[in-house]
């Protein structure tokens, strides 16, 4: 059985041909596949850096405790007053804030019906607004 790798300092045996120095094209394609590895590595490190959950360093968004204490507070409500609630504070707070407490009530159902009540409010709005025409 033969090794994978070679010693390149033995000489080769009598009929095998001669390894040579790389040459331009060699080099320019090993530097090439260097900068590619180079580039895949920062493009990895950003991806991480943006499928990091909010409230950790480096990404905005409102701090875990307040949504926390903000969900706490929905827990004692019926589900029609925690949807709501939460659509008051989506247009005063903001959508990633509501979004934010919605999920941490731990209710698949009440996250799609406020999703649904959302956009039937902001629909209503943008129609009293003038912005969109009703159809």
């Amino acid at each position: 059985m033969e090794e994978a790798t070679k010693d390149k300092y033995q000489e080769p045996a009598e009929g095998e041909p001669e390894e040579k120095a790389p040459g331009p094209k060699e080099r320019e394609i090993s530097d090439l596949e260097r900068k590619l590895a180079e580039k895949k590595s920062e493009l990895v490190q950003e991806k991480q850096l943006e499928t990091k959950p909010a409230g950790q360093p480096g990404i905005s968004g409102p701090a875990p405790a307040g949504i926390q204490q903000q969900a706490d507070q929905l827990k004692d409500l019926d589900k029609e007053n925690q949807i709501k609630q939460l659509c008051q504070m989506a247009f005063e707070k903001g959508l990633d804030e509501a979004v934010g407490v919605a999920k941490k009530l731990d209710d698949p159902y009440l996250l799609d019906e406020f999703h649904d009540t959302l956009v039937d409010e902001l629909y209503k709005r943008l129609v009293e607004q003038g912005k969109l025409k009703q159809l």
